[in-house]
């Protein structure tokens, strides 16, 4: 639906998920895919819970929230890497989970 001439959200999307790639360049293609699809990889819960933090040398590291979540993403990694395979017409090497956090805002003083 467009109103007052502005563009669907659909395509806002598209444009944003364009330049995205277009400044990533071809070396951040493979990670920003991954990352822009995590959600589709393991599903909503998990999603929330962890993101991938970078890609090297076909292994893919994830920052999980906490150890309960890790373990649950450890035990769900064949799972895991075979819908990886099945989303994106490749394999991975590894995962390796590791504890962290999205960055938290700075606390005001």
């Amino acid at each position: 639906m467009v109103l007052f001439g502005a563009m669907p959200f659909s395509s806002v999307f598209n444009v944003s998920q364009s330049l995205i790639y277009r400044l990533g360049g071809e070396k951040y293609e493979r990670f920003i895919h991954i990352f822009l699809n995590w959600k589709r990889v393991v599903g909503d819960l998990l999603a929330s819970r962890s993101y991938p933090l970078k890609l090297e040398n076909n292994v893919l590291f994830v920052a999980v929230q906490n150890n309960t979540w890790m373990q649950e993403l450890v035990l769900l990694k064949p799972d895991i890497m075979s819908k990886y395979k099945n989303i994106f017409q490749e394999e991975l090497a590894e995962i390796v989970f590791l504890i962290g956090q999205k960055s938290k805002k700075c606390k005001k003083r």
